[in-house]
Order: C-alpha cells, then structure tokens, then sequence
C-alpha cells in the first residue's frame, strides 16, 4: 500500500491572520464604545424628562447625568446618576415613588442590547 503524502500550504500567513484578528477586535470596541456614549446620553434625556417630581430648583432634574467611560482595556461602563446629595433620597423614599434611574435604565435596556447584537451580527 502507498504512503499518502498531504502538503499544507498557508494562503495568507497566521502572523497577517493574527493582526487583522486584533485589527477587527479595535474596530469592534470602538463600535462598542460608541453605543455606549449614545446611550448614555440618551439615557440622560430620558431620565430628565421623565422624572416624576415637581421641580422646585430645577437642580435635581438638570443634575441627572448618563456618561460611558472605558474603565478598563475591554470594559466599557454606562453610568446614570444624580449630582445633587438628596438624589438617594428621591430614588429611595416613599416607595420609590420619585425614583427615575431603574426605571429608565430597564426601559432602555432593550434598544441597548438591539444596538450591541447588531454590532456582533454585522
């Protein structure tokens, strides 16, 4: 019986492989990072215009404040919070009834998750 020889040829070297690898993963956080940002500004707007308190000052509604940040190499954070010290105080007390944060972040939360599925089906 004949011995098979089988020959393996690269088409395109790995190290050429590995670079547009590490090319792709750049652009993908780029695109992560900026749904990100979008997000947190819209989630800014929601919560402004959707908190349910009367406005006395206007501070507590002009203090909400969404923001994206890259904490790390690969980890991208989305924050929505008040400025003002009794923002605890009107997400905590009387049953949550003038809270804002959850509420809007859970209601966005779908379209977030469209955007980013979007990016890795793409």
């Amino acid at each position: 019986m004949a011995e098979e020889i089988f020959e393996f040829r690269w088409v395109v070297p790995p190290s050429t492989l590995g670079r547009a690898v590490e090319q792709y993963g750049a652009r993908v956080f780029v695109a992560i990072k900026a749904v990100a940002d979008f997000t947190a500004q819209r989630l800014q707007g929601d919560a402004r215009n959707d908190a349910p308190w009367q406005d006395r000052t206007g501070n507590a509604r002009s203090g909400l404040f969404g923001v994206a940040e890259q904490v790390a190499q690969e980890i991208v954070e989305i924050y929505l919070a008040h400025t003002m010290k009794y923002g605890l105080f009107l997400e905590l007390a009387h049953g949550g009834r003038y809270a804002v944060i959850i509420k809007t972040m859970e209601r966005d939360f779908p379209e977030l998750t469209r955007m980013l599925d979007e990016i890795f089906a793409g």
